[in-house]
């Protein structure tokens, strides 16, 4: 394992140990790998929006914990002792599909139930909450669906206040904008922004809420990095090196076939 280099050394991995105390049980490993160790200044040590290309199994996830951590660190004190004000600072995961928002939410039940967190589920699947779970929640786990409609109708009857207490937004498999689907991810994040710049809401965590969008096949990083207002140091972008699983590529020819469909 590389050893701990310099702190501006972007190759040197990063440790766990670098977190204030209460949040490195949050991760079961000693070091983060090269790609979470590049991204570690800007996901924990800034509050700037980040969109973040690379390959499946590079460990994105870890870059969302961090940037939940770095907006937990808000309930720190001097002496490292944390002491969370439940529902004040809440956090938005949006994933395309059920199956991973459940994902995440049986991890980072686990992960950050240590901490206190109240995780909150809004699927189809799960019709249970209220007004007053929502406000309750520290982080709320959704797909751009359920999300898209609750927000629409919580605007004809009020129940929006939760929104002002909006402090970080996590948008995975982004790549979705181009789909079919993307228009209720994109009325989302419209909804977020257009509502963080009322004049009312200057006190409010929503009026400098960050953005962080992830996904492994996104060309244009650039025009999605303008459109969610992230600076150049939070575009980051890695290859086919950080997969952990090398791939092959092998191409077979084939002797012409006397038609189409013989082929």
């Amino acid at each position: 394992m590389a050893a701990m280099g310099p702190l501006g050394d972007s190759y040197a991995l990063r440790c766990v140990s670098d977190l204030p105390p209460p949040f490195r049980p949050v991760f079961g490993f000693r070091y983060f790998n090269s790609l979470q160790s590049e991204c570690f200044p800007v996901c924990f040590l800034s509050d700037v929006n980040m969109v973040v290309s690379a390959p499946t199994g590079s460990g994105k996830t870890v870059l969302f914990e961090l940037c939940i951590l770095r907006l937990l660190s808000r309930f720190l004190t001097t002496d490292w002792r944390f002491n969370l004000l439940k529902g004040t600072q809440k956090t938005i995961y949006i994933a395309p599909m059920k199956a991973l928002v459940q994902e995440k939410m049986r991890d980072w039940k686990v992960k950050l139930g240590s901490l206190g967190i109240n995780c909150l589920e809004m699927t189809g699947d799960s019709e249970f909450f209220n007004k007053k779970a929502i406000h309750d929640s520290d982080l709320i786990l959704t797909t751009p669906e359920k999300f898209d409609s609750m927000s629409r109708h919580g605007v004809r009857d009020g129940g929006l206040g939760f929104f002002s207490d909006i402090a970080l937004v996590l948008i995975d498999e982004v790549h979705l904008l181009n789909d079919p689907r993307g228009a209720a991810l994109e009325a989302v994040v419209s909804r977020i922004k257009m509502l963080s710049r009322l004049g009312n809401m200057k006190s409010a965590p929503l009026a400098n809420v960050r953005f962080i969008a992830v996904s492994a096949t996104i060309s244009n990083a650039e025009d999605i990095a303008e459109w969610l207002l992230a600076p150049p140091e939070g575009i980051k972008r890695f290859g086919e090196e950080m997969r952990p699983v090398k791939l092959t590529t092998k191409v077979l020819g084939y002797a012409p076939a006397k038609n189409d469909f013989l082929f």
